[in-house]
């Protein structure tokens, strides 16, 4: 009867893990088994080769949960919990009736012992409104699957996790896989928030005020002839404290054109204290100090470097840049599939917003068919406590690692198979990296950074070995000569189209807001029945905003962070029976969201837009 009713709850409360189990009757041969204890409650058991363990205690569970969960203090500073290993329950019902305000989920890595939990112990008696998600692992994939699942669910939310102890014994490699991923995640969704956070505006008014530069130049995937970097040798010049080491070997590449020479981030600087100009210099920063990478140029007059810019790059930096420019569009410029389309009709192709420059470059150079990729001065780690080369840094920043830099770091192997240090941002770096090579398996990377982090997928050899293999006069003199294949009629439409969306959006937002006072009012007023009755309007009024091209385009790729945490709210609210509490909520955060649109609407996009629109409007004339 117990497994029914579980059975039955699951299905309906929880569709998604229900459509996932193939089978809930417990196995004759399963390795765990329920065993009766002294006090009378029973224990769960656990056979595994040739051993017995027991997942709680075999005198008393009941006692053993309450001494477990009194272990845990400060639990009012957080919102969620995640108990992983479910065993019978007694931990989680002893800590949910202390805590019963709390929302939680549960992660079981094991089927038999899921099974023994849903034939023993009835769901019903958790507090089941605030379990949130039920996770079930069949292979190692599920545990990545599952965790990205639950932390876009409790992205605005401060999460405790629990482990029955048990299971870090019994079910040790899983639980370990587990706790690392887990922690691998969160630092990963912490940092792509941050850099939202951080961003989210800049990449916005920049992809605007970037777009009659991106009109004006080539763009580098489609305006030039591919042969000439087909299976061409390309050497990705970095920043690290090992390309000091190559200096000579680069200015040789670069005298014979022995391959095409990128300079990423502020290699350009260190080459060009040497008097060595790459072939292309590469950039895609959103912020305003990106222009001061190339204050040389400006300041010696260099207009021979042609510059590869994201279409989100730092405006500053194209207002300055002395040499010829060439554009990329990148994931982060939501403007250009609307606005941008080719003559020939052909795909807008984007490069992929990355951690780094150099993994941004990495791909590009990989869509263009060069082959093969030579790393240099790509070191993502520390070498002899600096992590940049000598010059790559403004005021004589030497790029010695800080005291607190060595408290933080983590070791990992180097291309020599000795242990260095290194930090969260180079290792996300050297992810990004062994993730594009990954996608092109008929490339060919070699790593030449001495004393660098070894990066997979990559052979390591010294420069100087690889010049000897090197042929010259690789690199064309007219190779740069090229021209955009914008349709201008096309752009010209959309443009007008935007124009009426803006106008539009506008009239919808202030609407959206005399809603909202309304919504302030029925909740002043302790109108319950009216309340209820507002959601529907509220809906249709959020709805017309969402499907605004203006809004899509500008103000909600602007607002990312604060929109994902207000739809969480909204969706989340929609179970609240208390009809006041429930209007509190909706009010606090649509308002909160809607007054940061407007700001960015009026205060940012509409100069800019108007601005942007002023100089396209001259420039179709002319």
């Amino acid at each position: 009867m117990i497994l029914i009713d579980n059975i039955n709850l699951l299905r309906d409360k929880f569709p998604v893990t229900w459509s996932h189990i193939d089978n809930l009757n417990v196995s004759p041969i399963s390795a765990s088994k329920v065993i009766d204890t002294k006090s009378g409650m029973p224990t769960l058991a656990f056979e595994e080769k040739g051993r017995t363990l027991y997942i709680h205690s075999k005198y008393d569970p009941v006692q053993e949960a309450e001494r477990f969960v009194s272990q845990f203090n400060d639990v009012e500073n957080y919102s969620h919990v995640m108990f992983y290993g479910v065993g019978l329950g007694y931990h989680i019902e002893t800590f949910m009736q202390r805590y019963p305000n709390l929302l939680f989920s549960i992660y079981e890595p094991n089927q038999d012992i899921f099974a023994q939990f849903m034939a023993n112990k009835p769901l019903a008696s958790l507090p089941i409104n605030q379990l949130k998600e039920i996770f079930l692992e069949y292979s190692e994939v599920d545990t990545e699957t599952n965790l990205n699942l639950f932390l876009k669910q409790v992205v605005n939310q401060r999460v405790l996790l629990i482990t029955l102890p048990s299971y870090k014994t019994a079910f040790k490699d899983k639980y370990n896989h587990f706790s690392e991923l887990f922690l691998k995640l969160i630092v990963n969704l912490r940092s792509e928030m941050n850099t939202n956070v951080s961003f989210e505006k800049r990449w916005i008014v920049n992809s605007l005020l970037n777009l009659p530069e991106v009109l004006k130049t080539p763009n580098i995937l489609h305006d030039f002839d591919k042969n000439k970097f087909n299976n061409k040798p390309a050497v990705l010049v970095a920043a690290g404290p090992s390309l000091q080491e190559n200096i000579e070997e680069v200015r040789f590449i670069k005298e014979k054109s022995l391959a095409y020479v990128f300079s990423v981030g502020n290699a350009i600087k260190v080459l060009l204290n040497h008097e060595i100009y790459p072939d292309l210099a590469c950039t895609y920063d959103p912020t305003k100090k990106n222009s001061q990478t190339f204050e040389k140029l400006v300041q010696e007059g260099i207009t021979t470097i042609p510059l590869i810019f994201g279409s989100s790059v730092g405006f500053e930096t194209l207002v300055s840049y002395p040499g010829p420019k060439i554009h990329m569009i990148t994931t982060q410029d939501t403007m250009a599939s609307y606005f941008l389309r080719f003559a020939d009709h052909s795909p807008l192709e984007c490069v992929q917003d990355a951690p780094s420059i150099a993994v941004v470059t990495l791909e590009l150079l990989c869509k263009l068919g060069f082959n093969p990729i030579i790393f240099v001065g790509q070191n993502l780690a520390f070498k002899n406590e600096k992590y940049y080369a000598e010059g790559a840094l403004i005021n004589n920043n030497l790029g010695v690692m800080s005291e607190e830099q060595t408290q933080q770091s983590v070791e990992i192997e180097d291309v020599y198979g000795h242990k260095i240090l290194t930090n969260l941002l180079f290792e996300s770096m050297r992810t990004g990296i062994e993730g594009v090579i990954a996608r092109y398996p008929g490339t060919q990377f070699v790593n030449t950074t001495k004393g660098g982090a070894k990066i997979n997928g990559t052979s390591f050899k010294l420069l100087e070995e690889v010049l000897e293999n090197m042929m010259p006069d690789i690199v064309k003199e007219d190779w740069s000569k090229a021209s955009n294949d914008y349709d201008q009629e096309y752009l010209n439409g959309r443009m007008l189209t935007m124009e009426n969306e803006l106008n539009s959006l506008m009239k919808c937002m202030e609407s959206m807001i005399d809603t909202l006072r309304r919504l302030d009012l029925l909740i002043k007023d302790r109108n319950t029945q009216n309340i209820e009755r507002f959601f529907p309007v509220f809906d249709r009024e959020f709805t017309k905003i969402r499907n605004n091209k203006f809004y899509q385009t500008f103000i909600l790729p602007m607002n990312r962070v604060q929109n994902d945490l207000t739809i969480k709210t909204i969706q989340d609210v929609r179970f609240e029976r208390e009809q006041i509490i429930k209007g509190e909520k909706v009010l606090k955060a649509m308002g909160s969201y809607i007054y940061e649109c407007k700001k960015d609407l009026e205060q940012v996009v509409v100069a800019a837009w108007k601005h942007v629109a002023t100089q396209l409007n001259t420039t179709n004339k002319l």
